[in-house]
């Protein structure tokens, strides 16, 4: 699919600084460049990484500013190695010192990388945006910048050419175009108006990393300022490059995310404004045709550990969609195969640990892998209020559809669990037919009583929220899923009643769906 490429350029003096106090301070630091080559050109394009810099005959080149900054005072985080910015390069050799301003979001740009062009030299910028590079032969030399904020946009930021001269030391300023520019290329004049801060990011397909045009990104939010916690949904469709912005919303707030095309959709990724006008979502979303049980050729792998960083085992890992458990081993690693390619949540839970969300991005290209720490106690949860019912969420969720359908099963609404007045999640399956609650020691555990359909030894395949959970020990359920988290249940007594969407390969077992209040209480 062809890409459209627009060229932007401004000059130090333009830049947008009322975003905050940092972007202050930073922009006097770059704002003192020489206006000789102040002109700065942003083409919106797809990143072609880090390979691509390395051959400059595939690399496209722009103009960008290359001036000489006052960088010898510019200050260092508290208790971060600061970049030398005085020390001159050995003879025979050259060295780059420069800042790089974030003028999108105010403050320095972090962590981005700053690669010369057309080798393989390439450093980091620090907590304040500072750089250097040293030991470069004299020549010409051009520079880039890379960060995924910029990789979403399409934005890519290089350097005009220049020299470098022996024993000398050479002082830069780069900094990204600033939030107006891309509120004028993205934004609607028309429409509804919050607020000043926008969401912006990409849907592409995972597997073939082209972008996914038309799909539906959804953004549920509590405003703030309405004073009472009613949930806002505001919507945009990705453009033909993949590019969406939901502009006009409220500078502070809290929220998910989701994109959707056909019958694909992504996890929720929760957003989080504050006082910000520049937040980011991207999607991977695949296209293709699916089978009927949810497999795939995506990885994911990682390590579980505590606040001590000492590694946790037997640890569940799940991911939302999926329909396998991957289970920690003694130094805390695990791996999880056979996922569906695409943006997912994963669950990592261990009783005795308040539970880990993590949202993942994976490709059947090479495994994702997470590091994620768990801490301590039972994680509290807060009150959910349901404006308007359950009903709408229930039915995105496909838990009406699947009840309208008659199969031989069981289908508990918000009221259904009421009347039962239960203690625990476990209580609601003493009377249950199809399923039987057993004890041992101070827990319970649900097992399956039916053999026909393939059930093996009273087996149970559990998902909450479609994230697979495995009964390890007694008192599991109870103790993962307090009741008054509990919203609505579907149980499936074997497995030829089962959805094709909750059996797991190799496991021929009764099913138990639930759905939690804080998911059902999303519009």
């Amino acid at each position: 699919m062809s890409r459209s490429t627009s060229t932007i350029r401004i000059t130090p003096a333009s830049r947008n600084t009322s975003m905050t106090s940092s972007s202050t301070s930073r922009t006097a630091t770059s704002d003192r460049c020489s206006s000789s080559r102040s002109d700065i050109k942003i083409v919106m394009q797809r990143s072609m990484g880090w390979s691509a810099l390395q051959s400059p005959a595939r690399w496209f080149a722009v103009g960008a500013v290359a001036c000489a900054c006052a960088l010898a005072g510019a200050p260092a985080s508290a208790g971060a190695q600061r970049v030398d910015l005085r020390s001159k390069p050995a003879p025979g050799f050259a060295a780059i010192v420069g800042v790089v301003d974030d003028s999108l979001r105010g403050g320095p740009l972090v962590g981005a990388t700053v690669a010369v062009i057309g080798t393989s030299v390439r450093t980091t910028t620090d907590q304040d945006g500072l750089f250097r590079i040293d030991s470069l032969p004299p020549g010409e030399v051009q520079l880039a910048v890379l960060h995924p904020l910029l990789d979403t946009l399409y934005i890519v930021v290089t350097t005009q050419k220049f020299t470098l001269v022996d024993g000398r030391l050479e002082e830069m300023g780069i900094s990204t175009p600033p939030l107006e520019r891309i509120r004028l290329r993205s934004c609607p004049r028309a429409g509804v108006v919050l607020g000043d801060g926008i969401l912006i990011g990409r849907v592409d397909d995972p597997d073939t990393d082209r972008p996914v045009p038309g799909a539906l990104v959804s953004l549920v939010y509590s405003d703030p300022r309405s004073g009472t916690p009613i949930q806002r949904v505001r919507s945009a469709r990705s453009r033909d490059d993949g590019l969406y912005a939901i502009c006009g919303l409220p500078e502070t707030l809290t929220g998910t995310v989701q994109a959707a095309v056909g019958a694909a959709a992504s996890s929720e990724i929760p957003v989080t404004m504050k006082a910000q006008f520049l937040a980011t979502a991207s999607f991977l979303l695949s296209t293709a045709p699916k089978d009927s049980v949810a497999r795939g050729t995506a990885a994911l792998t990682g390590r579980v550990t505590d606040v001590t960083g000492a590694p946790i085992a037997s640890a569940q890992v799940a991911v939302e969609g999926g329909n396998a458990i991957a289970v920690t081993g003694p130094d805390g690693t695990f791996a999880l195969t056979g996922l569906p390619s695409g943006t997912t949540s994963a669950v990592i839970r261990k009783i005795g640990y308040a539970p880990a969300l993590r949202t993942v991005h994976l490709r059947k290209a090479a495994p994702q892998r997470v590091a994620v720490t768990l801490s301590e106690g039972v994680r509290t949860l807060a009150a959910v209020v349901v404006t308007g019912g359950m009903e709408p969420a229930l039915k995105k969720v496909g838990f009406t559809e699947r009840r309208n359908m008659g199969m031989r099963s069981h289908f508990l609404l918000p009221a259904d669990i009421e009347k039962r007045n239960p203690s625990a999640f476990t209580d609601l399956f003493r009377q249950m037919s199809g399923f039987r609650v057993t004890s041992a020691g101070m827990g319970q555990s649900i097992e399956g009583t039916r053999s026909s359909g393939g059930a093996m030894s009273g087996c149970v395949n559990v998902y909450v929220d479609r994230v697979a959970f495995e009964q390890m020990s007694p008192g599991d359920l109870d103790s993962a899923f307090p009741i008054g988290m509990i919203g609505a249940v579907e149980t499936y007594a074997s497995a030829s009643e089962t959805p094709a969407e909750f059996q797991m390969p190799g496991r021929s077992c009764a099913t138990i769906v639930a759905w939690t209040k804080m998911k059902l209480a999303k519009p």
